[in-house]
C-alpha cells in the first residue's frame, strides 16, 4: 500500500514538473519582429561593394528624453517636465538595406534577450542628401512609431516626435551617438 501511494506520489510530482516547465516557456510573448541571425548579417555587410560604407552606418549607444509641456490655465505659462530618461539603455547597429527593398537602412537590436537573434527594431528612409530621414521604430507588437531624424556634424544622431494629449504635448527625444566606426580626424599636412 505505502509502495502504490509512494508511485502514485512520484507520477504526480513529475506530471506537475512537466506541466510547470510547459507553462513555463510561454513566459515571454512572441514579438512580431523581423529577425535576421549572424549569417544574413553577414551576407548583407559582404554584399556590399567595397567602399560603399556611408557615414550613417554604424553601432551606435541610444538615449532617450520624454518631456510634458503644458500652458497654465489662467497665466499662460509654458511649463516643461522632464517624465522619464534613459541613458545609454540599447545599442544598435544601422546598416544599409539591400538594393531593392523598400527601405534605404536597418536598425537591428544588439541588446535582445536571446543571443543568437538580432530583430529588425526600425528602418529609415532617407529624405535630403544623407542628412534628414524619416525613422519607423518598430515595436514588439509589431505596431510602429514615426520620428524625424537628422544626422548632426560628427557622430551623433537627433530624432523627436511630438503628440499633443488634451491640453498637454508629449515630446519623445531620441539621441544616437556612434560608438564604432568612430570618423577619423582630418590630418593637416603642410608642405615646405
Amino acid at each position: 500500500m505505502i509502495t502504490r501511494f509512494l508511485t502514485f506520489l512520484c507520477l504526480f510530482l513529475l506530471a506537475q514538473a512537466t506541466f510547470a516547465q510547459t507553462r513555463g516557456k510561454s513566459i515571454f510573448k512572441k514579438s512580431q519582429y523581423q529577425e535576421v541571425d549572424f549569417e544574413d548579417l553577414m551576407h548583407r555587410y559582404f554584399g556590399k561593394e567595397a567602399g560603399s560604407f556611408n557615414k550613417l552606418e554604424g553601432i551606435y549607444s541610444v538615449s532617450c528624453v520624454i518631456t510634458k509641456s503644458s500652458r497654465g490655465f489662467f497665466k499662460g505659462n509654458l511649463k516643461t517636465k522632464v517624465v522619464e530618461r534613459k541613458d545609454n539603455y540599447a545599442r544598435v547597429a544601422i546598416l544599409k538595406d539591400w538594393p531593392d527593398a523598400n527601405r534605404d537602412y536597418i536598425e537591428v537590436s544588439l541588446s535582445y534577450h536571446v543571443a543568437d537573434k538580432y530583430p529588425i527594431v526600425g528602418d529609415m528612409n532617407t529624405l535630403s542628401a544623407g542628412e534628414a530621414f524619416i525613422y519607423k521604430h518598430i515595436e514588439p507588437d509589431g505596431s510602429s512609431i514615426d520620428f524625424s531624424m537628422a544626422a548632426n556634424s560628427g557622430d551623433l544622431i537627433d530624432g523627436e516626435r511630438s503628440e499633443i494629449l488634451k491640453r498637454k504635448t508629449i515630446t519623445y527625444k531620441l539621441s544616437y551617438m556612434k560608438i564604432f566606426p568612430k570618423e577619423k580626424p582630418q590630418q593637416i599636412v603642410l608642405s615646405k
